[in-house]
């Protein structure tokens, strides 16, 4: 779907069901303006989604790069194309004679960024909450809203040819200690903490926004890498994105800032990242931050002597109460997803990135989860989702998976593997506080190889980590509806909220909008829409993996104008990029 920079015109509740069938809102898009693609879904308030006034971040994208695509990330992009050589062109050049609607575009607008070297750059993204569309004065340029914290937007900006990237908390811009060329930083999310040193009466209590700073130039070597992502010509080369992996020209830390943003601290030493080496760019981030001040992310290690040798491994920083006013961390690997592949595994496995973990606490499979202890012990169970890629064929597909991950015990899960065949993709994105998990999977049926061969499409999901039960949100959906009233496929679920008083929780998701249930079947005609679901206590305690939609027909990946959305197909990494309050 192609849209002329679209404003959100309106929610509008679809009355579909009775108490029996998950209810869903359609938030409806109007085309005007210069942005291309979306909408997207990029973060929601869980605070007000419980009191049914659900506030959500939406965005329209320039360009068509995936919308996980992120440059402070390169986890989320150095995969490349891995589908068919035919595939791969159109997704580089696009359909059209002008190609905009290609990855090569995107890519010469990123090596404009600081230096107008190719043309001017342009705005990647255009931002709104709840309708508004939000455009600061200090960075108006390629605004990311990350985390939606109560009525305060966590993210980052651009302002091209003086900041490539900065992150922000409502009106105030977060800084990096490394500044030369603007420097680099990027925040994700926010959390009130309150921890007590563990056997003391110590506690600190304060607000900390996470994510990642520039510490220095890429490999502590100078401005190369950095012209190379940011200021230099275009080489027209898809193979390697036009060198992306120079980006984002910095080695960066995770960090942490209070409210003032005046002074990125570090969750791990300056430069310390899970190894050093002579080649590679270093990159560590902060994902989210739970209210015991426990944080997950990744950390690089060098695996390969080579400019794109670094690999993303998962990461917990935890923390230690030094006195009522200071924190410091100690960083960990989450070691299961690498090791658990095998021996070798690094060079099964690509990269192991953690997402989201809870406040709360797993208590078992018959018990909600509870309240954590409220000191810096690491024996409490929160539990951490992430997700790991293979960079080694699983029958014949490059496969992603999501995992589970238990802080007390480090019991580790992952639920979907080889479901329903080895080489199965699933990714995660948000965990709310009773264990309740989504993202999404290759939809039903979705079994062809994608090695040299054509991407799946992708369908939500939801899992509760207690019960281990699952189902594909599009069952939800259609369970109890005339096939004749079936229009909506869900596509990526992005966040969800905590249950309300009623064990009711609200999922918001990416979807497409087919209009009738001929062009759904064919998948042909859709729109971009952004879904919220209210899924009741009851269907919770029943998820199903029984399929309860229209059985579709035949399908292909040829694009047929902009229905298709061929940009959004390829089941690579989650970005996330982005954090989803709590």
């Amino acid at each position: 779907m192609l849209l002329k920079k679209t404003k959100l015109a309106g929610i509008i509740s679809l009355v579909l069901c009775t108490t029996a069938v998950a209810s869903t809102t359609a938030i409806v898009v109007d085309s005007s303006g210069a942005h291309d693609f979306g909408p997207y879904v990029s973060a929601m308030d869980t605070s007000s989604a419980a009191t049914g006034t659900m506030t959500s971040a939406t965005y329209t994208q320039k360009y068509a790069q995936q919308f996980s695509y992120d440059i402070g990330a390169p986890w989320t992009y150095n995969e490349y194309c891995v589908s068919d050589s035919d595939v791969c062109k159109m997704f580089w050049n696009g359909t059209k004679t002008d190609n905009s609607d290609g990855l090569f575009v995107w890519r010469r607008n990123i090596l404009n960024t600081y230096g107008d070297y190719n043309g001017s750059y342009e705005s990647e993204t255009t931002s709104s909450v709840n309708t508004i569309e939000v455009s600061p004065a200090s960075l108006p340029l390629s605004r990311k809203i990350t985390a939606l914290d109560g009525a305060v937007e966590v993210g980052y900006g651009t302002s091209a040819g003086k900041i490539v990237r900065r992150g922000y908390y409502g009106t105030t811009s977060l800084l990096p200690e490394f500044t030369e060329n603007g420097g680099f930083s990027s925040a994700y999310d926010a959390a009130d903490i309150t921890v007590t040193k563990s056997g003391t009466s110590t506690t600190f209590n304060n607000k900390l926004i996470v994510g990642q700073a520039s510490v220095q130039w890429s490999n502590a070597d100078d401005t190369g890498r950095f012209n190379r992502c940011f200021n230099s010509a275009a080489n027209d080369s898809r193979t390697d994105y036009d060198q992306l992996y120079n980006c984002p020209g910095f080695d960066l830390q995770a960090s942490f800032w209070d409210e003032t943003g005046i002074t990125a601290s570090y969750l791990t030493g300056k430069t310390n990242w899970l190894s050093t080496g002579s080649y590679a760019t270093f990159i560590a981030n902060a994902y989210a931050i739970n209210t015991s001040g426990f944080a997950v992310g990744f950390s690089t290690q060098q695996i390969y002597q080579s400019t794109s040798g670094g690999r993303a491994r998962a990461t917990i920083f935890k923390p230690t109460v030094e006195s009522a006013d200071v924190l410091s961390y100690k960083m960990t690997e989450i070691t299961k997803p690498k090791t658990d592949a095998g021996d070798d595994y690094n060079e099964i496995i690509r990269d192991t990135v953690a997402i989201d973990i809870t406040d709360k606490v797993y208590v078992s499979a018959s018990s909600s989860f509870a309240t954590a202890d409220g000191t810096d012990s690491d024996s409490q169970a929160f539990i951490v989702v992430g997700n790991r890629t293979y960079n080694q064929l699983q029958n014949r597909s490059y496969a992603t998976e999501f995992f589970t991950y238990d802080v007390k015990t480090q019991e580790t899960r992952y639920p979907f593997k080889t479901n329903p065949i080895k080489g199965a993709s699933s990714q995660v994105s948000k965990i709310n506080n009773d264990g309740i998990v989504v993202g999404w999977r290759d939809d039903r049926g979705e079994t062809s190889p994608t090695a040299q061969g054509s991407p799946r499409f992708q369908s939500a999901f939801i899992y509760d980590y207690k019960t281990k039960k699952s189902a594909y949100l599009d069952d939800l959906y259609c369970k109890g509806m005339d096939d004749s009233d079936v229009k909506y496929r869900f596509a990526n679920a992005i966040s969800i909220s905590d249950p309300d008083a009623n064990g009711n929780v609200v999922v918001v998701s990416n979807a497409f909008d087919y209009k009738n249930i001929d062009n759904y079947k064919n998948r042909l005609g859709s729109t971009p829409v952004v879904l919220t679901m209210t899924i009741s206590a009851d269907e919770l305690a029943n998820l199903s993996t029984t399929s309860q939609c229209p059985i579709n027909t035949e399908e292909n990946y040829s694009r047929s104008g902009g229905s298709m959305n061929w940009f959004i197909l390829l089941p690579t990494m989650l970005l996330l990029f982005r954090r989803f309050k709590r």
